[in-house]
């Protein structure tokens, strides 16, 4: 056992294998009564030593079920509306300043939690000779309600995350970490959050620099919609009035009953006051500030591919209409031949993946860049190319890339998605060494690997990490970029 001082009280850590972990540590008061839908308040101290042995509850989700939940990461244990905890992994408790990295776990913003076995930090930080936090933070209606009558601004859970960061700047000197060199990184919900605390003024000076993986910028939603989804939800209730003293699990339950409601980042006008792309291009809050972005080649395969039928033509046509308009099969031809050129499989399922692929992640992400590029040239692009053997159809799909961040490609649960053998030891290794490297001093390149340029808009250099390594390719795929540049 570990014994850490902070500046709540004392917490007692488990230590094995020359890490050292504290679990469960609250970084604000539960938000429950009357702090239901309220900004988080820092938490109450306590007396005496407090065990940090075992995760604290998850946020109240929903199971998602089947291969897409499995691979995704859902909550592990108990579900909870008191949910504001994190947890940290060391190599020691001591004065040695180690880079910290802070992950913002994805999952829609509805599921997931920083306790998933998939991103267990003890690989990391004994690797790299880093601090790893993982964060949890409200999700859904409790996270994401923007309604005047609650007095609840809609971000609620994005200032979860920024408690959490300030948590870490005040108290991470304790666990052996530099409270001036965070890093936070994230995917998918938690990529695209992150995007938004790079531009919001609640989150300023919280981290110094940014890895979104597979989630960018894309636009809030806007009060009015956030509105209307919120007076849906009290008519379910009764009213506004009866909605703070309804039980959390009745309210998750409510939520799934709302057509067309998103659980995201909500322009409010007060926490969000402007389109995040305008603040970012700006270099507001961000400016000079190191960025590693990027996705997995094929990240909506994991949504058409489990239990799907195939895809014909006629429907790959009606989405790209859907996309281009009149032009759709000018821009399927377009992704055809590039990714002909490209070697890659294309089936109209396997076109109709790379177009949305394209419109919620990669064409987000390249915009993302581009507007940091204004004020930066830190910036560094990356693709992830493994394709898992779970199902050809797969390919290197959308959360793939996560046990590969986190060196827990070998848990049971990951195995049949990651695969086995000393190519994905070797392939997890190249992805690990250069999150590492970036975490310490701002740069993911390193000694002995292939050098990896910053990303600019005219070669636009990205990294794509393959399964015989990691290469350089300049604008892959940039014929069906332009179409959506153009």
């Amino acid at each position: 056992m570990t014994i850490v001082e902070t500046s709540f009280g004392r917490l007692r850590g488990r230590s094995a294998a020359g890490v050292h972990t504290f679990r469960g540590i609250p970084f604000a008061r539960p938000p429950v009564g009357d702090l239901r839908w309220q900004a988080p308040t820092p938490a109450e101290p306590w007396a005496g030593v407090r065990d940090a042995l075992d995760f604290g509850p998850c946020a109240i989700q929903s199971k998602l079920p089947g291969a897409v939940g499995e691979l995704i990461g859902i909550a592990t244990h108990e579900t909870s509306e008191d949910c504001l905890y994190l947890n940290v992994w060391t190599p020691a408790p001591d004065d040695a300043e180690r880079p910290v990295m802070v992950w913002i776990h994805g999952g829609g913003n509805t599921v997931g939690a920083g306790s998933q076995p998939r991103v267990n930090g003890e690989h990391l930080a004994r690797i790299g000779d880093v601090v790893v936090v993982t964060v949890n933070y409200r999700l859904g209606a409790l996270g994401f309600l923007h309604a005047a009558e609650l007095g609840s601004s809609g971000n609620e859970a994005l200032l979860d995350q920024a408690a959490a960061l300030r948590w870490v700047r005040a108290e991470i000197e304790a666990f052996g970490g530099d409270p001036g060199n965070v890093t936070v990184f994230g995917q998918s919900a938690g990529g695209f959050d992150i995007a938004q605390l790079m531009a919001m003024p609640a989150a300023e000076g919280c981290f110094d620099r940014a890895v979104p993986m597979s989630g960018s910028l894309i636009p809030p939603v806007s009060a009015e919609d956030a509105e209307r989804t919120a007076a849906a939800l009290a008519a379910e209730f009764g009213g506004f009035d009866k909605m703070r003293e309804a039980a959390a699990g009745q309210i998750l339950e409510c939520q799934s009953r709302i057509p067309g409601a998103r659980w995201g980042p909500t322009l409010d006008g007060t926490v969000i006051a402007e389109d995040a792309a305008e603040v970012l291009a700006r270099g507001q809050f961000t400016r000079d500030m190191p960025l590693m972005i990027g996705h997995t080649r094929d990240e909506s395969t994991l949504f058409t591919t489990f239990g799907r039928p195939a895809v014909e033509r006629p429907r790959l046509l009606e989405a790209a209409r859907d996309a281009f308009g009149d032009n759709a099969e000018v821009a399927v031809a377009t992704y055809e031949q590039d990714r002909a050129e490209s070697s890659l499989r294309n089936a109209p399922g396997d076109v109709l993946a790379a177009i949305s692929t394209d419109r919620m992640f990669r064409i987000p992400a390249a915009r993302t860049a581009e507007c940091h590029l204004k004020h930066s040239r830190n910036v560094w692009m990356y693709r992830f190319d493994h394709e898992s053997p779970a199902d050809p159809a797969l390919q290197s799909c959308h959360s793939l890339d996560i046990p590969f961040v986190w060196g827990t490609y070998g848990i049971e649960a990951m195995q049949r998605f990651c695969g086995k053998g000393e190519a994905i030891a070797s392939l997890s290794r190249s992805v690990m060494s250069r999150y590492l490297a970036f975490a310490r001093d701002g740069n993911p390149n390193t000694s002995g690997a292939p050098q990896w340029p910053t990303y600019e808009a005219t070669h636009r250099a990205t990294m794509l990490f393959t399964d015989n390594g990691s290469e350089v390719a300049d604008a892959p795929l940039d014929a069906s970029r332009r179409l959506w540049m153009e």
